[in-house]
């Protein structure tokens, strides 16, 4: 049985889409069964399945809770457009993690351009659901030009010797973290060459990561160096 559902709040009735009426019914859940439904803002209803239809769930609402933790600091992750698998899986773990906001790129070096954030949204909501996470991460395009606008943003280079460690070691207190990871291509020269000043480049070390691995891995020593789950 899934941890919960993804519903929205309509006329103080919990409404579940198509996608979640088929996932309800796959899971055998019948009208006056109880359920527990994120809307992804951070409250949780605890709810009654009051109607089955065929593309949609209607469900009265018993009680309503919101959910107060704050993971801190904030991390951001900007992601350069990749093969969609690979994102795919790098975003369903960041959820996990608790990442706050996950940006787009599209960068010199991509081999895909996405017109539309949909797949990825679905991603969101799944692994939300999943790790029971009642405040869903957004998700947005982003320009590469705009870094120059981002609160103390770490950009993954394998070109550089600064260490993580070292980086964090020079960000003091921070309220919010952004972490750049390239295109599975990586960057191109002159996208290195134009980075902002305020950029800081870091090594992850003398291995080679797979692009996912390197956003899993990084978001976990944040969360380790900050003792930010807890």
């Amino acid at each position: 049985m899934p941890n919960a559902f993804y519903g929205i709040v309509e006329k103080e009735k919990i409404l579940l889409d198509k996608n979640e009426t088929a996932h309800l019914k796959i899971v055998r859940l019948q009208e006056n069964s109880e359920i527990k439904v994120f809307d992804g803002k951070g409250y949780i209803y605890h709810c009654k399945i009051e109607k089955i239809k065929k593309n949609e769930t209607i469900c009265q609402i018993i009680k309503k809770n919101e959910y107060k933790k704050i993971y801190k600091p904030q991390i951001d992750f900007y992601i350069g457009a990749s093969k969609f698998d690979r994102m795919k899986i790098l975003i369903e773990k960041l959820v996990e993690l608790r990442v706050n906001n996950i940006y787009i790129f599209h960068g010199q070096k991509s081999q895909l351009k996405f017109k539309s954030l949909e797949k990825f949204q679905k991603t969101i909501i799944e692994s939300s659901k999943q790790s029971e996470n009642p405040v869903f991460p957004e998700i947005q395009f982003f320009k590469f030009e705009d870094f120059k606008l981002i609160e103390n943003p770490i950009l993954l280079d394998l070109t550089t010797k600064a260490t993580l460690k070292e980086t964090l070691e020079k960000i003091h207190t921070p309220n919010k973290i952004s972490i750049i990871i390239g295109p599975d291509m990586g960057f191109s020269k002159e996208e290195l060459e134009n980075l902002p000043d305020n950029v800081f480049r870091t090594n992850l070390g003398n291995t080679i990561m797979r692009f996912e691995t390197a956003g899993i891995y990084t978001m976990s020593i944040l969360n380790y160096y900050y003792n930010r789950l807890y």
